[in-house]
């Protein structure tokens, strides 16, 4: 029987979570994965002329160092970096605006690979967004055609998945999406598409493809109006969706055989082993608590986010080993062109640490390193 946990958690388990275990003069020694630190991918502001931006956490020394790609790379990240993702010993940033995917050694943050979405795929790579991986290949959710008329409210074209291989940075394989996709997932041989339509309403949808045959069966239901991230258990589909911005609020939902229901409000969220963690931050107001959802038991804890200054979250994830939270928040009212911070959190809830990072932050990854421990 399949294990109730949420894919992305599959990321982490099919490439760092193993033990190896040998006997020394009658002790056991085993290899175990320990937290390294955390990088968190700001995507700048074009209308202040300030690019994207590579901030990374080090746990050991609790110190954040910002502007990590450019000092290794002494390049330019680009601008709009959107999404992030450690897999194996590389690390993959998502640059919608400059249509690449960059590679870097997760340890150095040298560059390996400067891929470029367009000179892969053609049109179709244009504005790629989101990331995911199983089975050595990377997964990337790209804009592709889709466009959008603002005057008429309408949308127009489709997006794409591309497969990427991890070792050649090859293409191994393009899926037709719906209108605007952004967060992707992998479950057994399906991609589930979350397809925004530009927060447009009318061809939201969850694409469920087929990668042996190409084809979709999307879903459908008024519930599903601007879905951003999902993730998948054994139990169904969990998509985080930001509402409407009218009458449909931002929400988790839960696609299965019984339907679509909305689990909570939420307009930020991320899935990592069996739990859902989130921020409800609708437009206007003024969030003073974070939240954590067990899928297991529907057990929803609540808890306040203690900060003293301007408060608002943008992303959060949490830290699979050791089961810190870190939410990262703008830094100030009004503050797209000022740095933002991260709270990092520990598995109870207790704030930690703030830490400063760039300018509006993206995405939070994690990366992870192996020691030895005798018992």
């Amino acid at each position: 029987m399949m294990k109730k946990y949420l894919m992305s958690l599959a990321v982490l388990l099919s490439t760092m979570l193993f033990t190896a275990c040998e006997t020394n003069n009658s002790k056991s020694v085993i290899t175990v994965p320990v937290s390294k630190g955390a990088f968190v991918v700001c995507g700048g502001s074009t209308s202040a002329n300030i690019g994207s931006s590579l901030t990374y956490i080090d746990f050991a020394s609790g110190q954040a160092f910002q502007n990590q790609f450019i000092g290794v790379n002494h390049r330019e990240l680009g601008t709009t970096a959107n999404d992030a993702l450690v897999y194996g010993d590389k690390l993959y940033i998502v640059v919608s605006g400059e249509n690449t995917v960059e590679v870097l050694d997760a340890k150095t943050m040298r560059s390996i690979e400067q891929i470029d979405m367009v000179d892969l795929m053609g049109p179709k790579g244009n504005a790629p967004r989101c990331i995911t991986a199983d089975a050595d290949k990377i997964y990337v959710s790209t804009y592709g055609s889709s466009e959008a008329n603002w005057d008429a409210h309408t949308t127009s074209g489709n997006g794409y998945v591309a497969a990427i291989d991890t070792i050649s940075f090859t293409l191994k394989g393009v899926y037709t999406a719906g209108s605007y996709p952004e967060g992707v997932a992998v479950y057994g041989d399906n991609l589930i598409v979350a397809n925004s339509d530009y927060s447009m309403g009318e061809k939201a949808s969850i694409s469920v493809i087929n990668m042996t045959t190409g084809i979709d069966e999307p879903v459908k239901h008024s519930l599903i109006t601007n879905p951003s991230k999902v993730a998948v258990a054994a139990d169904g589909i969990y998509v985080l969706d930001m509402g409407n911005y009218a009458d449909v609020a931002g929400g988790i939902r839960k696609i299965s055989s019984d339907g679509v229901i909305t689990l909570f409000d939420a307009t930020f969220a991320n899935f990592m082993g069996t739990n859902i963690y989130a921020c409800n931050v609708p437009w206007g107001s003024t969030p003073q608590d974070f939240i954590v959802y067990d899928i297991t038991n529907g057990n929803k804890k609540t808890y306040p986010a203690g900060v003293d200054r301007y408060f608002y979250p943008l992303v959060i994830n949490a830290d699979p080993i050791t089961g810190h939270i870190f939410i990262a928040s703008l830094g100030e009212e009004g503050g797209y062109k000022t740095n933002g911070y991260v709270i990092e959190y520990d598995a109870t809830g207790k704030m930690l640490k703030t830490y400063e990072c760039g300018v509006y932050p993206t995405a939070i990854t994690f990366g992870y390193g192996f020691q030895q421990v005798t018992y």
